[in-house]
């Protein structure tokens, strides 16, 4: 995972590795900081088959638009909107996701699909070539990054580590530590948004119909 952490592309060590090469004990990791209070939350992880029936449905509704003009994707994504959202209204006696988690979700699938629009128009007044879907997902999500102002003391062989938690868009992702004089950025998604592979796949899948390079149709 890279994310931007302070202006800067930073790589998250996976936690498990970060751990051994630190001889952490198994409960250094996220939790160990921030619990996270699982009362009343929706339970996403376990509607794999309504999540595959609504990826197929949006998909079925966003292929028809592929010939369509830049511009004319602006309305169709209102429509995936308005669908998305109310399909998971519909499933959502039998997952228990909260009206604030299900707006959201569709926030993020409107404001991915309007950055890809807007990214092929500016392709389009420039000349220059489409971005790859990537690219824009990547920036999008680098946009929704914020590292916790709480800094969390850890002692480690004597020595004082300051530990912040680092969120975008799918909840707690990571951590940013400092030790000493070095820095170190470790991936932890165990209380991250377990929608967030759904989510990344969906919205790639339907910007294949909205950009042209064949890049972003494999």
């Amino acid at each position: 995972m890279q994310l931007i952490i302070y202006g800067q592309l930073q790589t998250f060590a996976p936690l498990k590795a970060f751990r051994e090469a630190h001889d952490l004990p198994p409960d250094f990791g996220i939790a160990l900081f921030e619990r996270k209070d699982f009362t009343g939350l929706g339970r996403i992880d376990q509607a794999g088959a309504e999540l595959n029936a609504i990826r197929q449905a949006m998909l079925a509704l966003a292929k028809p638009g592929q010939a369509q003009q830049a511009a004319a994707w602006l309305k169709t994504i209102k429509v995936l909107r308005d669908f998305f959202q109310h399909q998971l209204r519909t499933i959502n006696p039998g997952v228990g996701l909260k009206d604030v988690e299900i707006d959201f979700a569709v926030a993020g699938l409107n404001d991915v699909l309007e950055a890809v629009v807007w990214a092929l128009l500016r392709a389009e007044a420039t000349g220059a070539p489409a971005p790859a879907f990537a690219e824009i997902y990547a920036e999008w999500l680098n946009s929704t990054v914020r590292v916790s102002q709480t800094i969390h003391d850890y002692w480690n062989r004597g020595e004082r580590w300051g530990v912040q938690v680092v969120t975008n868009a799918y909840g707690r992702v990571g951590m940013f530590i400092r030790a000493g004089t070095d820095v170190y950025c470790v991936q932890d998604t165990a209380l991250a948004c377990p929608a967030e592979g759904f989510m990344a796949t969906l919205l790639a899948e339907i910007a294949v119909y909205i950009l042209p390079s064949q890049e972003n149709r494999t």
